[in-house]
């Protein structure tokens, strides 16, 4: 057991100090890659972008030269006016000697061996709306989630569910902060690819955690770092892949791979948020999850229908306006469900918008079906085509919408409506009992008793020892434990000694005020008194180290 508990917290310290890592170098990329990106927009640009070893991407944009001759994916760059290139340096010293209106031979060799010339390619200047578009934009909602990130990991970073969302949050800054540097300069695109690879294991490991724990993860807390050893796999492969000069075009399968599984990721999430938003014992759970699984496919659709496209056989191009704006809806929802036991009454709400949503999707495609059968009809009747297919097309449209909605409108209710008015009152009931429950099983009790009191006092960290069989025993710790505690809190109750409250130091500094522990002090006998009551009742301090220490992290 000892050793267990062990294990557990150097799975959580670990956990710490990855997300804190994390952050790290989130920050230093967002100082670095406004500098990088606006010296790179300075110099002439040949009409087309190209990843790390020279391989032409299928990035495209208004007016861009060497795209509309041809230029494009699988194609790797071998030669540019007139001098081979072999690295993103080359490459760039190739284009510092030219400008804008220059034309240049290009040679190219496709996977096959296949070699192709390009005997004049204009250079111009990189367009201020596609900066706009693929820097400035994925930059913004990047440092957005950075943002959302901190917060969470300040106001929840010593709950699981909290370090989860935070290191999401940093690993999805880091992907939208240095796109245009892995697609431009280069400096970034490890950190780029590594951080790819571990959306789909964080996103699933926020699915175990939220908003309640699965229940194998509380008996065997290290499946909740199984998501992330895939990541780190996939994460490896890439940086394998990365410079491999032997294979140049070996990274695309390996990067398919991380957008595959954070696809599977994102799928997995709205599959356990819909479960849960149904079968979760606890209304609030209930509403909790309703809110993150709104916020999740508002969030996750749009991106995860680019991720599998190919998988289809449809090359859908990359419009950062229409992918990315959506991603911040998911952060905001999930910390509002963490930060927020007692939500609103969102349900209508969530009815709402998941309504208009499907609807809205529905009648697209159906508008867009319609109009180009209307199309083809007149077309094939009369050999022109006309105006009045669209017309007819939007009265079709207007009249079946009504109908449309009101079945749509049943069927959401019929899978998200709450449980009629009639039984709300047994609902709080249970849930009340629930809490009592909590409140009278000494082990949660100590452990709510630890996290009120770690937040309240704005501690670092924090334990609860227990005597369990004749020795003291650590059942639950917050924050990067060490044993040195700054302040010490006996758990007693007419006489009888039941353990402590340890409090690490502060994390503004300082000394703990007597006011302070004197307060404390009160709530702790209250405590006391009910493990006291407990114990009459022949209800012990049931349970394990191993249970309390993994609850606590929780």
């Amino acid at each position: 057991m000892r050793a267990l508990i062990r294990s557990v917290d150097a799975l959580e310290r670990l956990s710490r100090w990855l997300t804190l890592a994390a952050f790290f170098i989130a920050v230093s990329a967002f100082v670095a890659a406004p500098i990088l990106a606006l010296a790179w927009s300075k110099q002439p640009f040949p009409g087309f972008l190209i990843e790390h070893v020279l391989v032409v991407t299928d990035r495209d944009g208004q007016g861009w030269t060497g795209r509309a001759l041809g230029l494009g994916l699988p194609q790797q760059v071998i030669r540019f006016a007139g001098v081979d290139v072999a690295s993103p340096s080359d490459f760039q010293r190739a284009i510092s000697g030219l400008e804008s209106r220059d034309r240049v031979p290009i040679f190219t060799r496709t996977p096959d061996g296949a070699t192709k010339l390009y005997p004049a390619v204009e250079m111009m200047g990189f367009p201020a709306q596609d900066f706009s578009e693929m820097f400035w934009l994925p930059y913004l909602i990047g440092l957005a989630y950075l943002a959302i990130g901190v917060w969470i990991y300040l106001a929840r970073g010593r709950t699981r569910p909290g370090r989860a969302l935070a290191f999401f949050c940093a690993c999805t800054a880091l992907v939208c902060g240095l796109l245009f540097d892995s697609l431009t300069t280069h400096l970034g695109s490890a950190i780029w690819a590594f951080a790819m690879a571990q959306l789909g294991g964080a996103v699933i490991s926020l699915a175990l955690r939220f908003p309640d724990e699965w229940k194998p993860v509380k008996r065997w807390p290290w499946l909740l770092g199984a998501p992330y050893i895939v990541s780190i796999a996939v994460g490896v492969w890439n940086l394998i892949t990365l410079g491999d000069p032997s294979n140049p075009w070996a990274y695309l399968d390996a990067r398919r791979t991380s957008f595959l599984y954070a696809a599977l990721g994102a799928a997995v999430f709205l599959g356990v948020m819909l479960h849960r938003s149904r079968t979760s014992l606890s209304s609030v759970s209930r509403r909790q999850a309703r809110l993150v699984f709104l916020g999740a496919a508002i969030a996750f659709t749009p991106v995860v229908a680019w991720f599998v496209s190919p998988q289809f056989g449809l090359n859908l191009p990359f419009r950062g306006s229409v992918l990315l704006p959506g991603l911040i809806v998911f952060p905001l929802s999930v910390g509002l469900a963490i930060l927020r036991y007692r939500l609103l009454e969102i349900d209508s709400i969530v009815n709402r918008a998941l309504v208009y949503a499907v609807l809205t999707a529905v009648l697209a495609g159906a508008f867009t079906a319609l109009i180009a059968l209307t199309q083809r009809l007149f077309v094939n009747m009369t050999g022109e085509r006309s105006d009045a297919a669209i017309v007819m097309t939007t009265l079709i449209v207007a009249a079946a919408s009504a109908p449309l909605r009101a079945r749509l409108q049943a069927f959401v209710d019929s899978q998200f409506r709450e449980t009629p008015g009639t039984t709300r009152v047994l609902e709080v009931f249970g849930d009340q009992v629930r809490l009592f429950v909590q409140m009278h099983d000494p082990l949660r009790l100590t452990q709510r008793l630890l996290e009120e009191a770690v937040h309240g006092l704005h501690a670092q960290s924090g334990a609860i020892v227990l005597q369990a069989d004749g020795s003291p025993r650590t059942t639950h710790t917050v924050g990067q434990w060490t044993g040195e505690a700054w302040s010490s809190i006996p758990l007693t109750w007419q006489g009888d000694h039941f353990g402590a409250l340890l409090l690490g130091p502060r994390a503004r500094g300082g000394q703990y005020t007597l006011p302070e522990v004197e307060g404390v002090q009160h709530i702790v006998n209250e405590v006391a008194h009910a493990i006291w009551l407990a114990g009459r009742r022949g209800d012990h301090l049931h349970g394990s180290p191993a249970e309390g220490g993994q609850a606590a992290g929780a």
